[in-house]
């Protein structure tokens, strides 16, 4: 496969590619490429000078007391598959496992994910679930954002030119007084599998020992410019016990926090439908006890 690649820079450490970055803003870095290389092949993207970051050391999961911190060009195979992930962050473990088939989840890694900036990115609700910060990186220097305020639009992100993401930091969960947690991960399109999401929602909720929501928090992809909390459904549920009333209230309130739109693979209405039935399913599991 030709791709109209000038040149391809292979640095031999990040202090390297972050000079190469500064130098010619017009570069673009690279790990998995699995969205880049198809970008560009498809002619969406013209990038002359890629900085490959596949040498460097920017993959791994660190656990610490505090926190995780997941480098940015960790693969999605091993994100699904590390334990502590699973146990305690299993949102985000089960949309690793539905990125795209297994070859594609190894290679793709986390920040070129996040980086691509898709409304549609399925890391990307479980981590504002998760209320996790992105390291940015250049040669000027770090600096650390939530990932809520990371996302400006459509392929569109807070990285500055010469900018890219070294790591996620997730916050270890707070959940020592809920009786139970539930955290899922779920997304729709036009198959089961390998399919890039119609619509997504990400939930945690953490339940008090009478059934009563403690703590809920949903994001949802593909219904808005960028992923999005759903903070009028969240208010919603707060402090109450799950009924087929609230589910109905909580439906009704969803729809203030998604501005979905028609496209080439689904129209508005049936995203709002979609996100519909996702919140009624997470919510029906929180419910069973």
């Amino acid at each position: 496969m030709d791709l109209p690649i000038q040149r391809v820079l292979r640095p031999r450490d990040l202090d390297e590619a972050l000079r190469l970055l500064a130098a010619d803003p017009a570069a673009r870095p690279i790990a998995g490429g699995t969205d880049l290389v198809v970008q560009i092949r498809d002619g969406r993207k013209r990038v002359g000078v890629v900085v490959d970051l596949s040498a460097l050391a920017l993959a791994g999961i660190d656990v610490r007391e505090g926190e995780v911190e997941i480098g940015a060009a960790t693969h999605m195979d091993v994100i699904a598959s590390h334990p502590m992930i699973r146990r305690e962050f299993p949102a985000l473990a089960e949309a690793a496992a539905l990125v795209g088939a297994w070859p594609i989840q190894c290679r793709a890694t986390l920040g070129g994910n996040l980086a691509n900036a898709s409304p549609a990115a399925d890391t990307a609700p479980p981590l504002l679930v998760a209320d996790a910060q992105l390291r940015l990186v250049s040669a000027a220097g770090g600096r650390t954002v939530p990932i809520d305020s990371f996302f400006t639009g459509p392929g569109a992100n807070a990285l500055s030119p010469g900018e890219l993401i070294s790591a996620v930091l997730l916050p270890r969960q707070r959940a020592q007084s809920a009786e139970r947690v539930v955290e899922r991960f779920a997304k729709v399109g036009p198959r089961r599998e390998q399919i890039i999401s119609v619509v997504s929602l990400a939930g945690r909720a953490e339940l008090d020992g009478d059934g009563s929501l403690v703590t809920v928090r949903l994001a949802l992809g593909s219904v808005a410019p960028t992923p999005v909390r759903a903070y009028h459904a969240e208010s919603c549920l707060q402090g109450r016990v799950p009924s087929d009333d609230l589910v109905r209230e909580a439906i009704t309130a969803l729809q203030d926090d998604i501005a979905p739109i028609d496209d080439v693979r689904a129209p508005a209405s049936y995203r709002r439908i979609a996100a519909a039935v996702l919140l009624e399913r997470f919510l029906a599991e929180v419910g069973r006890g």
